[in-house]
């Protein structure tokens, strides 16, 4: 982890350093937001939604994520961070580093992100995804087969896992 001096955008208050198990991050001390270094974030979205090797595409889908001069400076240096809003999800904003890719979430959006994930994670065609992704992998030279054929298999039963739930909602 890196160990440079973060400040808070809002307060300048010195962040303070957590490190959990998947992840770390440098939290206000007076509640008012989280800064996840580059990458950070995505680890813990790929853990709520339980799909491995999501990616937010922050930085590269102009067409997705809107992105506009913020009066918030990073915490990672003196430099103007930029607001990022998801278009099709307009409630949510995070700030961002455009140097060090770093994200200032703002306490409050973090619980919108989660709720965000948890729910596009329960569709059916995320599961399908997956279920494809890892099947394929079995193709792969650099998986062993048993593993490979394994992730294949868990992806399969999390996808007929999801359909179940969804047959009751489904007209026939």
């Amino acid at each position: 982890m890196d160990e440079a001096l973060k400040i808070c955008p809002e307060c300048e208050a010195t962040l303070d350093a957590k490190t959990y198990k998947l992840f770390h991050v440098w939290v206000c001390p007076e509640g008012h937001g989280t800064l996840y270094p580059k990458g950070e974030l995505e680890k813990i979205a790929a853990a709520v939604s339980g799909i491995g090797g999501l990616e937010l595409r922050l930085w590269n889908d102009h067409e997705r994520f809107s992105v506009s001069e913020s009066p918030l400076m990073s915490p990672d240096g003196p430099r103007p961070m930029i607001e990022i809003r998801d278009t099709e999800v307009m409630h949510i904003m995070v700030y961002g580093d455009p140097v060090t890719h770093s994200l200032w979430v703002h306490t409050g959006e973090e619980e919108k992100l989660v709720s965000h994930l948890e729910h596009a994670a329960d569709d059916v065609a995320s599961y399908v995804a997956l279920a494809a992704k890892e099947a394929v992998s079995v193709f792969s030279d650099e998986l062993p087969l048993g593993e490979a054929a394994g992730h294949a298999l868990l992806s399969l039963k999390l996808l007929g896992e999801r359909v179940l739930r969804a047959l009751p909602f489904i007209a026939f």
